[in-house]
């Protein structure tokens, strides 16, 4: 069985909570959790004028194909995807030719829930074609958030450090 990368993560990033606001960058909520596989992924909701947007950084998935066996370890990561809210749901599809790519769920102010999946068309030795797939994944998340403030309490500070080791497998650790 052989094992493909498909699309690199990150390498590493490094994100800094402080109290009193939910993110570093403005008025967001910060997101991480594990899919029904094991994979983990990381987003924001970010308030804007125009309401709240589900804003992907990156997800981790395993396809199977199912004539070769092949086994393809999928990583999207995404930049600039700010995608509605309403009514406490969004929903991402990502179309192409030979893929397919989906990402939807709720969001609540301290936890989030959903389904995402990915299909990739692959030709077997016979040159026919399969579906190399995922299957429908849940997944669950867990809401970044300082901790409370006391009052005359000194400033504290949140560091999550989120990296990628060379075996693919991303590392998520939070420090005060």
């Amino acid at each position: 069985m052989r094992k493909y990368l498909v699309l690199s993560v990150l390498g590493a990033c490094l994100l800094v909570f402080v109290p009193g606001t939910t993110a570093f960058a403005g008025n967001s909520t910060y997101y991480v959790g594990k899919n029904s596989q094991g994979q983990k992924f990381l987003f924001s909701v970010d308030q804007t004028a125009r309401g709240p947007r589900f804003d992907p950084f990156f997800t981790n998935m395993t396809a199977r194909c199912p004539v070769t066996g092949t086994v393809i370890e999928v990583s999207f990561s995404f930049e600039g995807f700010r995608i509605p809210i309403k009514n406490g749901k969004f929903s991402l599809r990502l179309n192409d030719l030979t893929d397919l790519f989906t990402w939807n769920g709720t969001v609540t102010p301290k936890k989030a829930a959903g389904k995402e999946s990915f299909d990739l068309a692959a030709f077997d030795s016979q040159k026919g074609l399969q579906d190399c797939s995922t299957g429908s994944l849940s997944w669950t998340a867990q809401a970044l958030v300082p901790a409370a403030t006391k009052a005359a309490a000194p400033a504290a500070s949140y560091r999550v450090n989120i990296t990628k080791a060379a075996d693919g497998s991303v590392h998520f650790s939070v420090a005060h």
